[in-house]
């Protein structure tokens, strides 16, 4: 039997055509398991099965399938609950359909009760797990279009490291030991007929559901509360991503906004996913058109497959659109938010950042009396750094990964454009704090509030997006913890004679999950080193005025480098960033011949 999405008119599924054929053997298994990237970031690998990452049809190895299925079983085998309740769904991307039939299988077999809302957001199926023991989503978020994975958690937020390192290991063991092709495609076709109807039957129901929880999320995420309203027009390129499938387009249509949108059929995928960079001219564009006609229309966003992160373009008061980095998409939110809990008269203010996350937020927070902590790399991280926060204390409503744009607000644990929509309507809607801001920042107010007038005011840093290709470098060595070593030795023996003289002194900070750490060698980190280094930099008055960055993706097998620098001496970057990546060239050949 067909069953289809009443809100797409996609395909979900066709009991009647078989999944796989049953030829895939232990050994393929083993071989597909070896490209997967397994962190708390997510599992991901290049999905398609001609392990093409550019490849734009749907078919999946069977391996790759059977992979799916033994996720989702160790899944269920980490919750530990009889008959588990749990929600999945998936981004836009081709190969979802394949990779869900085999993960709703696996889960039926095990006995769980599961709701699949099929084509979903991230922040839209974390939101609605609220209701259940886990979610299960299958998602690639920014990688390019071939790719694809999983991301799992509980109570809106995906496993810790320290969590997903007690799923990993029952993982591997159930893909690596004799005989698992046979026992995993047992287990696959042992999914109940009628169960499995039940589930596809429901489907349009619980995508209902999920999306009624949403929209009440967000509102309360934001802390506003109806009838509110987005006074300005704005531009969305969906690139074919899981949002145009959620709340977006009634949502902001709800609350007054005005919206233009291109690519916004899900799987319509135009141009590359990552939301970074000349990725956004298109929303660029299309908001310069627009805005000539109606002048309301001054934002734009483009979110990424899963849609979690979405950056964004604005108008100039001449109509002219420009390209927000992700870093200053963060720095506005950040700005807004901790200024308006000034003035709402909280104490003991606080922002969780990641370690390359630009100083520019050190520099905001300092003028509004703001703590800035920060954690590594990764989504959970800087979550749990901000639980740690309000446990201890602290009014802690925003952390996020100022090196990936978006923002998480409490008590979301997930990036959100909707969130930072949301907040850039309270420069209109919450009386004084545009002119509050402007103050803090040493600036005059414009007559009307503006976003470009904000932006403009910000203090000038310069940052190596994470996602251009001067950030990413591909090393031979495989021992990161040997790799650091070498890069911290040669460190020492230059770092004096190549700190630039407009600098005073440096330091190293290691972090580690949610912790930061100040000082060189291994006592500073854990036994695999996986966290990054900094190399921060101060000035004469001893203020943190930039920094090195080097860190192993979670997600692909690439190192990144970025420097970050107060001031707009793009020389001084190029030269600093010239210098990091020669030390870590030198480091990978020196482990490599060690």
């Amino acid at each position: 039997m067909r069953y289809v999405d009443r809100n797409t008119g996609l395909l979900i599924e066709n009991t009647d055509l078989p999944l796989f054929e049953g030829t895939a053997t232990d050994n393929d298994l083993r071989e597909a398991l070896s490209k997967c990237i397994l962190s708390a970031s997510g599992w991901r690998a290049v999905m398609t099965a001609s392990g093409d990452e550019e490849d734009r049809k749907e078919d999946v190895s069977e391996a790759m399938l059977l992979i799916a299925a033994a996720a989702a079983a160790s899944f269920v085998d980490y919750l530990n609950a009889e008959k588990p309740r749990i929600i999945m769904g998936s981004d836009a991307r081709p190969t979802g359909r394949l990779l869900s039939q085999a993960v709703r299988r696996a889960f039926i077999a095990k006995g769980a009760i599961l709701d699949d809302i099929f084509i979903s957001s991230a922040p839209e199926i974390m939101a609605a797990s609220h209701r259940y023991d886990g979610f299960f989503y299958i998602s690639a978020s920014h990688n390019p279009i071939g790719h694809n994975g999983y991301k799992f958690g509980i109570a809106g937020g995906v496993l810790n490291k320290a969590e997903i390192d007690k799923v990993i290991p029952q993982f591997k063991k159930m893909v690596e030991e004799d005989g698992a092709a046979e026992k995993l495609r047992a287990l696959v076709q042992s999914a109940d007929d009628d169960t499995l109807n039940d589930v596809l039957k429901r489907h349009n129901r619980a995508k209902a559901n999920a999306l009624a929880s949403y929209k009440a999320f967000v509102m309360r995420t934001a802390k506003v509360q109806e009838p509110y309203k987005l006074p300005f027009g704005i531009a969305i390129d969906f690139n074919g991503s899981a949002r145009a499938a959620s709340i977006d387009k009634g949502f902001l249509r709800s609350h007054g906004a005005a919206i233009w949108t291109i690519n916004a059929e899900p799987g319509e995928i135009a141009h590359a996913i990552v939301p970074e960079g000349e990725n956004l001219k298109y929303v660029r564009s299309s908001l310069e058109a627009v805005h000539k006609n109606d002048s309301s229309f001054i934002l734009g966003y483009m979110p990424d497959n899963d849609g979690d992160r979405g950056n964004f373009v604005y108008t100039d008061k001449h109509g002219k659109a420009h390209i927000l980095s992700a870093q200053t998409v963060f720095a506005l939110v950040a700005v807004i938010e901790l200024s308006y809990d000034v003035m709402r008269g909280k104490k003991k203010i606080a922002i969780a950042v990641n370690g390359p996350t630009s100083l520019l937020i050190d520099d905001i927070a300092r003028k509004l009396g703001a703590a800035v902590f920060r954690s590594d790399i990764g989504e959970a991280n800087v979550v749990s750094l901000s639980d740690r926060l309000r446990n201890d204390g602290y009014t802690c409503r925003i952390c996020g990964e100022g090196s990936n744009g978006g923002n998480i607000t409490y008590p979301a644990k997930v990036r959100d454009p909707m969130n930072s929509l949301l907040t850039f309507s309270k420069l209109w809607s919450v009386e004084g704090l545009y002119s509050f801001i402007m103050e803090k920042l040493g600036k005059k107010s414009d007559a009307e509030p503006s976003l470009y007038s904000v932006v403009s005011a910000l203090p000038r840093y310069i940052t190596t997006s994470a996602f251009s290709s001067d950030a990413v470098m591909h090393i031979k060595s495989t021992d990161y913890n040997k790799l650091k070593v070498a890069y911290e030795d040669i460190l020492m023996y230059e770092g004096n004679g190549r700190m630039p003289d407009s600098f005073a002194r440096w330091e190293v900070r290691q972090y580690e999950g949610s912790d930061e750490e100040i000082g060189i060698g291994t006592e500073h980190r854990t036994a695999d080193s996986t966290g990054g280094l900094k190399v921060q930099f101060y000035d004469n008055a001893d203020k943190a005025c930039g920094y090195l960055w080097l860190s192993k993706s979670r997600t692909e097998p690439v190192i990144r480098t970025m420097v970050d620098i107060k001031g707009n001496d793009k020389k001084l970057h190029d030269t600093l960033l010239l210098w990091q990546r020669e030390m870590v060239k030198r480091a990978d050949d020196r482990t490599l011949n060690s």
